[in-house]
């Protein structure tokens, strides 16, 4: 069955459109480039914010029970209302598309970071206790190799779902990135660009996943070997 090209582009058509991308130093850097960096920036803010909250939340039940309504709200609105809202309230460009990554992958590492504390076993706080161990070295010694596990686990969807975020939002709103070249594409019908975007963010996802998480797991997970 041949389908039109309007409808599906075949993995030849894909690829060269691909191949020209990437060959195109315009693209890189005024698309690839800036997509990546507010990938990073979204993914870093919101792992900060969650691992932050996730720490206090973990500690003082007061503020858990205080956080969760917010925890709920942003994890069940709809991304494209968000977009739209943070398109009235910061514009089109980097800031919106920063803002909404970091406000949708903050719940995620924050519920890993709340829940692998509360798996935390109460003996080993209680020797902890006992031996009146300083605050700073429940933290490092006691909380983080507890937490270590689901971590790492919520990072790669931070990861995955941060490119997606940022994707929908530049699609929406920004005037530059792999999003703005895809909704460029998608108006001009131009089908083989549009799968090569969806093609150069599976390879911007892999990438990320192999060169920055592997590593970063690696790291976090030492203390088990």
């Amino acid at each position: 069955m041949v389908m039109s090209r309007l409808i599906i582009s075949s993995p030849i058509d894909a690829g060269q459109a691909l191949s020209r991308m990437i060959s195109d130093p315009v693209f890189v850097w005024d698309h690839f480039l800036i997509t990546l960096q507010r990938v990073l920036s979204g993914v870093l803010l919101g792992s900060a914010a969650g691992f932050s909250l996730g720490i206090i939340a973990g500690l003082y039940q007061e503020v858990k029970y205080m956080l969760e309504p917010l925890r709920w709200l942003l994890m069940s609105i709809p991304a494209v209302v968000v977009v739209v809202v943070a398109m009235l309230w910061f514009g089109m460009g980097s800031t919106m598309v920063i803002v909404i990554s970091s406000v949708f992958l903050t719940p995620v590492v924050y519920v890993s970071t709340v829940k692998g504390m509360e798996e935390l076993d109460d003996n080993i706080l209680e020797m902890a206790q006992v031996y009146r161990f300083p605050f700073l070295m429940k933290i490092k010694n006691i909380y983080l190799p507890s937490i270590t596990a689901p971590l790492c686990s919520a990072l790669v969807l931070v990861v995955c779902n941060g490119v997606r975020v940022a994707i929908l939002a530049e699609v929406m709103g920004a005037n530059e990135g792999i999003g703005f070249r895809l909704a460029y594409a998608r108006v001009n019908l131009d089908i083989p660009d549009v799968f090569s975007c969806v093609l150069l963010c599976l390879v911007l996802v892999g990438g990320l996943e192999f060169l920055l998480l592997r590593p970063l797991q690696n790291y976090l997970l030492r203390w088990r070997s």
